[in-house]
């Protein structure tokens, strides 16, 4: 993966995080799930950590050089 993609996960992630407790209202678990926080670089870290013990490296496009080819190809 690269870091272009891991951002936008973690991006669309905190948009569906924020979403989700919007709409469950007062019945959000716990009570102050609307004081709760998911900021993007929070929930990257946590993306990241999650694909490094899955095993998935994230590789840095502007050091290998960018292309527009995807790495899975």
């Amino acid at each position: 993966m690269t870091d272009d993609q891991v951002n936008r996960i973690a991006q669309h992630l905190c948009q569906q995080l924020h979403l989700t407790i919007r709409l469950k209202g007062s019945e959000a678990h716990p009570p102050n799930a609307k004081d709760i926080g998911f900021d993007l670089a929070s929930v990257n870290t946590v993306l990241r950590t999650g694909l490094k013990l899955a095993g998935v490296a994230v590789v840095d496009q502007s050091l290998t050089g960018a292309s527009e080819e995807p790495p899975w190809s």
